[in-house]
């Protein structure tokens, strides 16, 4: 089937209301539960086969968040879908004013390799729970989960509802080219950008979770050993290639020391100094992004780590001393190097973040609040964590999304269902009363009884 027809069925279920009752959305999301559940095991064997991820890795970040949303979803969409009624000024009364929580209708995701399975599903989640009908791109990049995928919905689900497709740039091309009532895209900036201007063609709204470098900020104050542990922990989460990866390091001058060894103890700690790819340990996506990584190692100044190998695409957590100039500080990693960069005066952190695109997330290690508030009011960023990385995600109640260059719009939780839906206000009137005034002819008189009613 064309990708024009799989459109238009989509479009024709859904005006046919296919999707809109809670009914419906609460049916398929234990659907897509349930093909979670019991597919967990296929999921992440293939999730290993495309990068050699763990499986308990995989099952925390792929397969429990998702359960997790759905949960939350089930929990809570009676309540989101429920029709907001509002107050209204005097000039409307006798009036009642709802705000109606209507579905977009016919939306297009387009997922990401680095989580093949959790950055297609967790807007999917979403998606249906505001009810729409769905198209569903999973990255070539991860071939194995895409076909996976792919076999599974067409075991769970009607195509009519939620549709596969797979394919790469010339297929991503033609969904683009088609009219959508939303766009959600998970992916690099510059493929953003692709995708944005697609969608004015058609007037699209559209979600776009980017990424940048995201910075974790040392305080002098910082306990440095958790410092360490946790900026690692993030770092090497399926070996730093997340989005929300701590990025580098900009920490005080008078820790930087300090922070090395903590560093080295930590990844000591955490691997014993033996990395097995798919047990304890993520490969490289591809070699593409491994030569990459390569490239940027012998550019730098390798204080810790560096090691690799191409056959298995492995590539050690490493440690760079590094200056603003270097290559390494002119692209998003996406890899276990941990640029270190220090400041000496606090302005600095201010001035020189600024000068970079706001990244998707921002980490800063203090016990002061007035150092936390800093940061937060003078530094744009996505989402973050003071004294953690990356465990903002996991929680539902906040919004997961960009700033800037990093992307726009959000979603998580209940910011999922309202990205996917569209606010309908409506004001209903009685038929009685129906005054005079406020039809012409005007004169004086109505010119002063307007006055009086519009004069607080």
């Amino acid at each position: 089937m064309s990708i024009e027809s799989i459109v238009s069925q989509q479009k024709a279920a859904f005006s046919d209301g296919r999707t809109r009752s809670i009914k419906a959305r609460k049916s398929m999301l234990k659907q897509l539960r349930m093909l979670i559940s019991t597919h967990e095991k296929d999921l992440c064997d293939a999730i290993k086969q495309d990068f050699g991820k763990p499986y308990i890795e995989s099952y925390v970040t792929e397969i429990y968040t998702l359960l997790d949303e759905i949960d939350y979803h089930l929990k809570n969409i009676y309540g989101w879908m429920k029709a907001e009624s509002v107050g209204g000024p005097i000039v409307t009364f006798p009036s009642k004013n709802v705000i109606y929580k209507q579905p977009k209708g016919t939306v297009l995701i387009i997922g990401a390799w680095n989580y093949p399975v959790h950055l297609s599903l967790m807007p999917l989640i979403g998606a249906i729970s505001a009810g729409n009908t769905v198209i569903l791109k999973p990255s070539e990049l991860a071939p194995v989960t895409s076909v996976k995928l792919k076999e599974l919905f067409e075991r769970y689900f009607k195509p009519d509802v939620i549709t596969i497709v797979e394919g790469g740039a010339d297929i991503t091309t033609e969904l683009l080219s088609q009219s959508f009532n939303h766009i959600f895209f998970t992916g690099s900036t510059r493929v953003g950008k692709i995708v944005m201007k697609a969608a004015s063609e058609n007037l699209t709204p559209v979600t776009l979770e980017l990424g940048g470098k995201s910075p974790a900020i040392v305080f002098d104050d910082a306990n440095i050993d958790v410092s360490a542990n946790r900026i690692w922990w993030g770092k090497t989460i399926n070996a730093g290639q997340t989005c929300v990866a701590p990025d580098f390091v900009l920490i005080h001058m008078s820790k930087k020391e300090a922070f090395i060894e903590a560093s080295t103890n930590a990844l000591s700690a955490f691997f014993k100094n033996d990395y097995h790819i798919g047990h304890n340990y993520t490969a490289i996506i591809n070699h593409d992004h491994f030569e990459r990584l390569r490239e940027l190692i012998s550019k730098s100044n390798v204080i810790y780590g560096g090691d690799s190998n191409r056959d298995t695409r492995f590539i050690e957590p490493t440690i760079v001393d590094a200056t603003w100039d270097d290559d390494i500080m002119q692209e998003e990693i996406f890899g276990p190097l941990l640029p270190i960069i220090t400041y000496d005066d606090e302005k600095e952190i201010s001035s020189q973040l600024n000068k970079l695109p706001s990244p998707l997330a921002l980490y800063m290690f203090t016990e002061s609040k007035e150092k936390q508030e800093f940061v937060i009011q003078h530094v744009p960023f996505g989402g973050g964590c003071v004294n953690d990385t990356i465990s903002h995600l996991s929680n539902p109640n906040l919004p997961f999304g960009g700033a800037g260059f990093s992307g726009m719009g959000a979603y998580h939780g209940k910011y999922s269902f309202d990205t996917f839906s569209r606010q309908q206000g409506v004001l209903k009137k009685p038929s009685w009363p129906d005054p005079d005034v406020r039809y012409p002819p005007y004169n004086d008189l109505t010119l002063s009884i307007f006055k009086r009613l519009f004069t607080k």
